[in-house]
């Protein structure tokens, strides 16, 4: 990550603990980010954190280096705080009174945000079960904790010593990677699970594909993307819930009130079309029609080094046209599954939807096929879409461990990216990033699309 200075006026608000003595500041900050806008938009995230309003940029956000700041001792401070904890600031103010000065200063947090409550309340949330199966009712009395990716199969295959490496975002280990992400060593019991269906169900509904290899069959398609569907669904009310509970707690904090409601907007948001996909399959379901999935699937007799099962809207296709607008409240978004699946032979690369999204998958899977025509390394282009999109995989702790370290900093930057409130995703993310590192090789392709 490259280091930013900017520097920002800004008011206080009248939640400022300053309102009446000070008039202004100018706000000096050095941030570790990838890009200038970020960097803009956390410190204004953060000025509005502390209780000030952002009036005019004064220095727009310049890279810059250690050499830079030699022989000033407040810019060598913080940038060397910066690159310890991803941001410093320094704020320096004038007084009402014209006569006296405010500054320099680190700003003390106003309000300190319980973040042992947050984590408390989070795991509580995680831990309540319930069953997704449409025929879910007073039956459902054990629920299990079920494995979006097989244990027996997809996780075995890659675990050592019974263990892999998953990505983590939990908020204490954001903090303490300057909000990036880590992978951390996890025991596969505990890798890709969660409390979505009873026993009974998730035995008898998942049995075509926990207990077999993917052939495939229609049926064995739609299961693994019922699967990804449950869990998303499972994950986004979790997430919701944490988030109006939160709103009860700090109702008097306008900044950090305003970010959980923005975040619950668009939980809300998600989870409304994740609902509405999941009644589409559930009829699908109840009425055995699994020909309305459509699908297309990478095969590879390679040994596998990772495991993932996951969900998204595509925004942009693999070559950065805009297929729809998820900002858009007012109209239904299509959404694609993908996951890995053990084979007979090797292991297989599976995109499926359900025929009413054909509109914009369709499109989507037309522009990943065009990009193979051009010549471009189709493992690249899956193994970058497969980071970008899903914290949800698991890999080999083999493999993790044996990674040059530069190719570790790429994919964990890249799978910063898309869990951070301060980067709006790219047109071109599908295009371009972590060349070379998969080595993924696949030999056919199946698919039922005409």
């Amino acid at each position: 990550m490259k280091t930013y200075f900017l520097s920002l006026k800004v008011i206080p608000t009248k939640e400022n603990e300053n309102y009446n003595a000070v008039e202004g500041a100018s706000a000096n900050f050095w941030i570790l980010e990838n890009s200038p806008k970020n960097a803009f938009s956390k410190a204004a995230f953060y000025v509005s954190k502390y209780d000030w309003k952002l009036t005019k940029i004064e220095t727009p956000p310049v890279e810059t280096t250690r050499i830079n700041f030699v022989g000033k001792d407040i810019g060598l401070q913080n940038f060397d705080k910066a690159q310890k904890d991803g941001i410093a600031m320094v704020f320096l103010g004038w007084s009402r009174d014209g006569k006296t000065t405010f500054g320099p200063t680190r700003m003390k947090l106003p309000y300190n945000f319980n973040l042992n409550n947050f984590v408390k309340k989070t795991k509580q949330f995680k831990n309540k079960g319930c069953c997704l199966h449409y025929e879910a009712g007073e039956r459902c009395q054990e629920i299990v904790k079920a494995h979006s990716i097989q244990k027996q199969g997809a996780l075995s295959m890659i675990a050592h010593n019974g263990h892999v490496y998953r990505l983590t975002t939990d908020i204490s280990a954001l903090r303490k990677n300057k909000g990036r992400v880590s992978f951390q060593k996890k025991g596969i019991n505990d890798v890709s699970t969660f409390l979505g269906f009873c026993r009974m169900h998730d035995n008898k509904l998942f049995e075509p594909i926990d207990n077999y290899p993917l052939i495939p069959t229609n049926q064995q398609v739609f299961l693994y993307g019922y699967r990804s569907l449950c869990r998303e669904l499972f994950v986004k009310e979790n997430s919701l819930n944490v988030m109006e509970s939160q709103l009860n707690d700090i109702m008097d904090r306008k900044w950090i009130k305003n970010l959980f409601s923005n975040f619950g907007r668009g939980t809300a948001l998600g989870l409304k079309n994740l609902r509405m996909h999941k009644s589409i399959y559930d009829n699908s379901l109840e009425k055995n029609l699994y020909q309305n999935i459509k699908y297309v699937l990478f095969t590879s007799t390679q040994k596998p080094f990772m495991a993932f099962s996951g969900l998204f809207y595509p925004d942009f296709d693999f070559i950065g046209r805009q297929l729809q607008d998820l900002g858009n409240h007012d109209t239904a978004l299509e959404l694609i599954t993908f996951c890995s699946a053990p084979m007979k032979s090797g292991w297989g690369f599976l995109f499926s939807w359900h025929a009413s999204n054909s509109k914009v998958c369709d499109d989507f899977m037309k522009s990943l096929a065009t990009m193979i025509c051009e010549k471009r390394e189709i493992g690249d282009l899956l193994f970058r879409l497969v980071i970008s999109n899903c914290e949800n995989h698991a890999i080999s702790p083999q493999w993790w461990e044996n990674l040059p370290e530069k190719y570790k900093e790429q994919i964990i930057e890249t799978s910063s990216i898309g869990v951070s409130f301060f980067v709006n995703t790219p047109p071109s993310y599908l295009m371009e990033g972590l060349e070379g590192i998969s080595n993924w090789k696949f030999e056919n392709v199946i698919t039922n699309v005409k």
